[in-house]
């Protein structure tokens, strides 16, 4: 059913891509635009088949022209070129689905010469799957500046497709990177250095510009990537990952492949791994403390690697959504473990190492003063803490706090759903001990709860906290994912979006890539430059 969707919606796609089309109109107090062309405007939407929004203008001038783009309609978008040149490569993002949109364009010459016209570019409509997003929060002057970017995963009946979305403060989506060709899930870093956006499906990487033009395509073979990519200063990534062959032996003797419990460095250039992080060798491969829900899988996946992130001392932290945060230096020495105190035994992956407990951060309240032994194990909650559990989305904050998404997955190790929240976390690395410093979403509930993927972020303008909360199917609505953009410290919500689910291609039961959802959002700007 899917594939005859996608091909039905594809030609729908290549059928306006040849389209040239021109519009000239005379500016009111300019010359007209056909006055400094040579030649027609040519025309293509989608160009590169993974960015329906997006289109290419392509021409030349008679004398060497600045270009100012505007794309018309309720939130309309100007973007400068300020290079002048002669001959014009112009991408244009932004536009409205199914619609004919009107793109206004002025030339400026070097002599301060204006010359004003616009042009038609068609779209075709957005896949019939796709969610709707309805605004119910807003507060522009107390915002982040930008769109609302998220990593959109469309259940296909055991496969998830992906297309990474931004769109408007109306709720209407402006551009989206059309990645379900790959056949399966594919995770970002986003954009990069470069400018473009880096994809990565197990073995394969892909730089794709804003216009989805494939800039390099490389191969991993020795590992596969997952979940979490941070491009590092020398242009290397490093990412979650399974290597190949790896395993643990458990107590029957027998060797068990697992995945998602690696770190690895990549040499994009070299094309290699240069560096790993076996996080089986510092951790309990048996501590199995929560009950099974949604896939928890304690043998293979005993870990499920989630999340990076990169310390100030240049260590390592890295959450794992069955297991806590840990933090290893550079030579993968464990420096201390975040994590309820429950059932954590020998390190190694044949279970003959160093005792893991003694790693563990205890959980002090503002004063000093440790928990009770039951909020130590993670049995319960107090009043001023509670430990993570099921969580993503690890950030190292400026004051050297971590930041994080707590799903709660089985909170209290009790399967019974409860609530997620952001946490922020102070943690004293000499005392080893943690304290509870922050928190949003406990007051909500079920309303922003979601057991699996879901993410949190600081916007750099405003300091603000940028909430995702990834599948919502416990709440009296219908399955959603929500977007919540708060003041921090004080939790005033200035922006909130909810992002309604259409499970159009799974079956709709509780189990791997049956039911839509998102993995993570952002605030990003359209343009890279803006």
């Amino acid at each position: 059913m899917f594939q005859n969707l996608f091909n039905r919606y594809n030609k729908r796609i290549v059928a306006v891509v040849s389209v040239v089309l021109i519009a000239v109109s005379c500016g009111k107090e300019h010359g007209k635009l056909e006055e400094i062309l040579k030649g027609p405007i040519s025309v293509q939407v989608n160009p590169f088949r993974r960015v329906p929004l997006g289109g290419l203008l392509t021409f030349r001038t008679e004398e060497p022209c600045q270009v100012e783009i505007e794309v018309t309609g309720n939130a309309p978008i100007k973007k400068l070129y300020d290079d002048f040149e002669m001959h014009h490569s112009i991408p244009v993002l932004g536009l409205y689905a199914d619609t004919i949109n009107t793109v206004n364009i002025k030339l400026v010459t070097d002599k301060s010469d204006i010359y004003t016209g616009k042009i038609d570019l068609k779209t075709a409509p957005l896949p019939a799957f796709f969610p709707t997003i309805e605004i119910s929060k807003i507060d522009r002057k107390k915002m982040e500046p930008g769109f609302h970017l998220v990593e959109m995963l469309i259940a296909n009946n055991g496969k998830f497709l992906s297309y990474t979305i931004m769109f408007d403060d109306n709720g209407d989506i402006r551009w989206f990177m059309d990645m379900s060709d790959v056949g399966q899930i594919v995770y970002s870093a986003l954009r990069i250095r470069s400018g473009n956006w880096l994809y990565l499906s197990w073995i394969d990487l892909w730089e794709l510009s804003d216009l989805g033009e494939e800039v390099h395509h490389e191969r991993m073979w020795k590992y596969a990537g997952d979940h979490d990519i941070i491009e590092l200063s020398n242009g290397h990534l490093l990412m979650g990952g399974s290597k190949k062959d790896a395993g643990v032996v458990r107590g029957d003797g027998y060797k068990t492949p697992t995945r998602f419990d690696y770190v690895i460095e990549w040499d994009r250039k070299a094309n290699r791994g240069v560096k790993e992080w076996d996080l089986g060798k510092n951790l309990d491969i048996d501590r199995s403390v929560y009950p099974p829900d949604y896939s928890i899988d304690t043998k293979a996946d005993w870990f499920h690697l989630n999340s990076i992130a990169l310390a100030p001392d240049s260590s390592l932290l890295v959450s794992g959504r069955h297991q806590g945060v840990i933090k290893v230096d550079k030579h993968n020495n464990v420096k201390w473990i975040l994590a309820p105190h429950k059932g954590w035994g020998k390190a190694g992956r044949e279970g003959k190492g160093f005792e893991t407990s003694t790693y563990l951060l205890t959980a002090v309240d503002s004063l000093g003063n440790p928990y009770a032994k039951q909020v130590q194990l993670g049995n319960e909650g107090a009043n001023g803490f509670e430990w993570s559990t099921g969580q993503h989305a690890l950030t190292v904050l400026d004051n050297g706090n971590l930041l994080l998404f707590d799903n709660g997955l089985s909170r209290n190790l009790d399967a019974k759903p409860s609530y997620s929240r952001a946490v922020e976390y102070k943690i004293n690395e000499k005392e080893k001990t943690v304290q509870q410093v922050w928190q949003y979403g406990k007051s909500r509930g079920l309303g922003m709860y979601s057991p699996i993927t879901s993410d949190v972020d600081v916007l750099l303008k405003t300091n603000n906290r940028l909430i995702t909360v990834g599948d919502i199917r416990h709440s009296a609505d219908r399955p959603h994912a929500k977007m919540i953009e708060i003041t921090y410290p004080d939790n005033q919500v200035v922006f909130e979006a909810d992002i309604y689910f259409k499970d159009a291609l799974g079956t709709g039961e509780k189990s791997w890539a049956q039911f839509d959802l998102v993995f993570r959002g952002e605030r990003y700007s359209l343009y890279n430059d803006q």
